[in-house]
């Protein structure tokens, strides 16, 4: 861009403007002689096109060049006006001075330096920040292997003791099961992260949960390692597998990445192979009392009999109790009657084969059975007691409560017989 001086204030202006932007000065037609500056390159120059060269003068005689110097006087010192002032004197140009680059470019530098500061801050804070976070799933990735490694060896030695029952190197399963189970705990009681992010806040809380249930989970199935024959081993697998499958459920809130806290908790296998070595273990100890005690090996056939008995009477029971919930009498009814008729004369047959089977020795083992078999007749004989008097328009309640009678009376016996 081309500057020329304004001739008030003797700035640098740009020559295709009008007024002068430092004074305000309107500028005047630029003059043929009058000095440009060109910024780009600060050479100062003149517009010589406008300008004539000044032409020699020859001498004819002589032939000699001379050049006019009043004329050259004369503009070296010009003559005053009438008024005795001189005409007025372009003022001295000052020198021209480029600009630096930071004095052009300043504001742009700064603002560069400015976002150039707050990205590598923003940069800094997201890469600790980032690092934490990282740390932390990494670290529970690897905590949820650990567990899931410790529940395997659970699973593994449930497997064996189905396999191989008690007495048969149970011992050291047992001990397996137990060893799962304090590594579990030495690892909850290490677990504190430094730094847990906010979004896995609620995530943390559940995975100490998880540990907690597993160690529940371990603690079940040891007892239930240890007494398999234990009355109450059946209440502990059901424990066992409900608190699996609650566990599982909050296993499954988690949502670390990568992280699988699920296959820690998940002893369904487990249970079942548990089931399976409390079933094996009651095998072999009657297969061991019936070689210590032949007579009870023969029965063996009528005591299935009785329990098949058992599980539909007990189910006739229910469905009477059910109907109750609906009806006030059964009036309307002959379902329960004939139910209950049918199975009296199935155990009437299966107490006379009893009875003159010869091949049983022990007239005492056989006196017992028949006792179990009484029982459940009369148990039925008191559930259409009760039904036929309410169909006559009575109360039922002194039928059913010789039927519970009985109820009470063969589950005495019974437990007897199971410990023979």
């Amino acid at each position: 861009m081309k500057k020329r001086l304004c001739p008030e204030c003797g700035k640098w202006v740009d020559v295709e403007g009008d007024f002068c932007p430092f004074c305000g000065a309107k500028l005047p037609e630029m003059d043929p002689d009058e000095p440009v500056i060109d910024e780009e390159t600060g050479t100062e120059t003149f517009d010589h096109e406008r300008v004539a060269p000044e032409e020699p003068l020859i001498d004819e005689e002589t032939g000699t060049e001379t050049f006019d110097h009043d004329r050259v006087e004369a503009v070296e010192h010009p003559e005053m006006s009438a008024d005795g002032d001189l005409p007025p004197v372009r003022p001295t140009p000052p020198p021209f001075q480029e600009k630096s680059f930071f004095a052009r470019h300043g504001k742009a530098i700064v603002g560069v330096i400015i976002a150039f500061v707050v990205v590598i801050a923003g940069a800094i804070g997201m890469y600790f920040y980032g690092a934490h976070q990282d740390d932390y799933t990494k670290d529970a990735v690897a905590l949820s292997q650990q567990l899931t490694t410790e529940n395997e060896s659970v699973t593994d030695a449930a497997k064996l003791l189905s396999q191989q029952g008690q007495g048969n190197g149970s011992e050291s399963l047992i001990k397996t099961l137990e060893t799962s189970r304090s590594n579990v705990e030495k690892i909850a009681k290490n677990y504190n992260p430094q730094k847990i992010p906010d979004q896995y806040a609620s995530d943390d809380q559940a995975i100490r949960e998880v540990m907690r249930n597993q160690m529940a989970l371990y603690d079940k199935a040891i007892a239930i390692a240890k007494a398999p024959t234990d009355a109450a081993v059946n209440d502990k697998l059901n424990d066992m597998l409900t608190q699996s499958q609650n566990a599982k459920k909050i296993a499954r809130t988690i949502q670390i990445p990568g992280a699988d806290f699920t296959a820690a908790v998940d002893d369904d296998a487990a249970v079942s192979y548990l089931e399976k070595y409390v079933a094996k273990v009651k095998k072999d100890e009657e297969e061991k009392k019936a070689k210590e005690n032949p007579d009870k090996q023969i029965l063996s056939s009528y005591a299935s009999s009785k329990d098949l008995f058992n599980d539909d009477i007990n189910k006739l029971t229910d469905d009477i109790n059910n109907y109750l919930k609906d009806h006030k009498d059964f009036k309307d009814s002959r379902e329960f009657n004939n139910r209950a008729n049918t199975l009296y004369l199935q155990i009437s047959k299966t107490r006379s084969q009893l009875e003159n089977d010869s091949s049983i020795e022990n007239t005492a083992m056989k006196y017992k059975l028949d006792a179990l078999f009484k029982a459940q007749q009369d148990r039925l004989r008191g559930l259409y007691d009760g039904v036929s008097s309410s169909q006559k328009g009575e109360d039922y309640r002194p039928g059913f409560q010789r039927g519970q009678a009985a109820t009470d009376r063969y589950d005495k016996l019974n437990s007897e017989w199971n410990s023979l």
